[in-house]
């Protein structure tokens, strides 16, 4: 599975997995310390106990002095007036539990307070009927007001003031999974646009290397991104210039040993043709005109020439379809299926395909006892030339080594056979140059099955 993705997709697996741990243990401790907080009994509440102090200083204080108390304690968190009739309590709860607290901490035991909480708590889930229910199981609410009856008879009514909320105090107070969470997204999502940044040099470093085929070198390739893709970039050129250079020089040495040698080779068939002896006359002009095929044959696979830069649209049904009736004209017992595929049609050199073609047939022409059959097809985004004869076969231990240079299958091919033994790989060579490919099976005829895939058109 793991040979499937890319580095990039490897990058991103190993941080989401560090950040899905780094997730996993912030939760476990999140919930760690949420089982070991005290109980919201034994915690403060400043708003109440500030409510409490409030109640305390204006029982106490003289009545004349109490607006300046209350201008004094009304502050950011709490609000305080007197009133002469309570609140209604229509938009309120009443909570038992903040009252037994208030009397506790101002020391009445009457019932002269008492304490809400606003009806928000109604969207948190809680019924305005079931509260005396759940009086015991509920948190202590918050609270929203309370009143307290002074001892002239008028009311105090301390009211909390709700803070607006603003999105930054609402962002703090996440808890901390939550923000490695989000932290963790932002921080794959840089990783993400970066490694993508730093992997484009490579990407194209591969597309280059691609499109080599030894014959010219690559543009340059742009140096950017780290320095080890910078310093392969640098060597990936200079590898392509010494390939070209000894290409070239290649070339140069096939051409000098290829005009040396037809030199020599037309010299010895001038001399033959003048052997008096007729028989042995013919003999060496056989001779030479083999030598001279091998040669011929050697020098251009040698040269690696086999496919032209050039490519086009090759309809491999007419291709086939002309090299049989070539063949059928010389009198071969040759039969082709699929001439009238319309869709076999691949990209490519078409002289080079055709000889593909042309050594498949000619090998299984060679080898044949009566019948050859070729057929086309495409199947999907592939295209089939299949080449079948009812001769000896290919053992199946030689399928693959049979289109190895020079070789030959002993018991099949001898010297009444003929053949330089390059056939097949040439074939083998112009088909994978074309990204396609050629393999040897056992055929229905009896005989060899050679089938040539090649990529099709869209």
């Amino acid at each position: 599975m793991m040979a499937r993705i890319g580095l990039l997709g490897r990058i991103m697996l190993f941080l989401l997995g560090a950040l899905s741990v780094l997730v996993i243990v912030t939760v476990s401790i999140d919930r760690w310390q949420i089982a070991h907080r005290p109980f919201p009994w034994n915690s403060s509440f400043p708003r109440l106990d500030q409510a409490a102090h409030i109640m305390t200083l204006l029982r106490e204080a003289d009545p004349a002095l109490r607006p300046a108390i209350l201008k004094a304690v009304s502050g950011e968190a709490l609000r305080a007036e007197i009133a002469d009739q309570p609140p209604p309590e229509a938009e309120l709860i009443r909570e038992p539990r903040l009252e037994a607290r208030l009397r506790r901490l101002t020391g009445e035991t009457d019932d002269r307070i008492s304490a809400f909480t606003s009806t928000a708590m109604l969207h948190r889930g809680v019924d305005a009927a079931d509260v005396a229910d759940q009086d015991r199981r509920r948190p202590i609410g918050s609270l929203s007001t309370a009143t307290y009856r002074l001892p002239d008879g008028r009311i105090l009514v301390i009211s909390a003031i709700e803070r607006h909320r603003s999105l930054m105090p609402w962002l703090l107070g996440l808890p901390l999974s939550l923000w490695v969470a989000i932290l963790g997204v932002a921080v794959a999502g840089l990783v993400l646009v970066g490694a993508r940044h730093e992997l484009t040099p490579l990407r194209r470093l591969t597309e280059a290397v691609s499109r080599f085929d030894g014959r010219v070198t690559e543009p340059a390739i742009p140096t950017q991104g780290a320095p080890e893709i910078r310093h392969l970039a640098r060597a990936v050129q200079v590898m392509q210039e010494r390939i070209v250079g000894l290409m070239a020089e290649r070339s140069l040495l096939i051409g000098a040993i290829s005009h040396d040698l037809k030199t020599y080779l037309t010299r010895l068939r001038l001399r033959a043709e003048g052997v008096a002896e007729p028989e042995r006359r013919e003999r060496l002009i056989e001779d030479l005109d083999a030598m001279t095929a091998l040669i011929d044959t050697s020098l251009g696979f040698a040269r690696g020439t086999a496919v032209g830069v050039e490519r086009a649209a090759v309809d491999l049904a007419d291709l086939v379809a002309v090299e049989v009736a070539e063949q059928a004209a010389q009198g071969i017992a040759i039969r082709l299926t699929g001439e009238d595929v319309q869709d076999a049609v691949t990209v490519g050199d078409a002289v080079a395909l055709r000889r593909v073609v042309a050594n498949l047939i000619e090998n299984a022409v060679k080898f044949s006892r009566s019948t050859v059959a070729v057929a086309v097809s495409r199947t999907g985004t592939v295209c089939h030339v299949v080449v079948e004869d009812d001769g000896p076969g290919i053992p199946d231990a030689e399928r693959a080594a049979v289109f190895s240079p020079f070789y030959r299958v002993e018991r099949s091919r001898s010297r009444q056979t003929g053949g330089t033994g390059l056939g097949l790989t040439i074939a083998r060579q112009i088909a994978e140059a074309h990204g396609g490919s050629v393999v040897a099976e056992a055929g229905s005829l009896g005989g060899a099955r050679l089938v040539v895939t090649l990529p099709a058109l869209a």
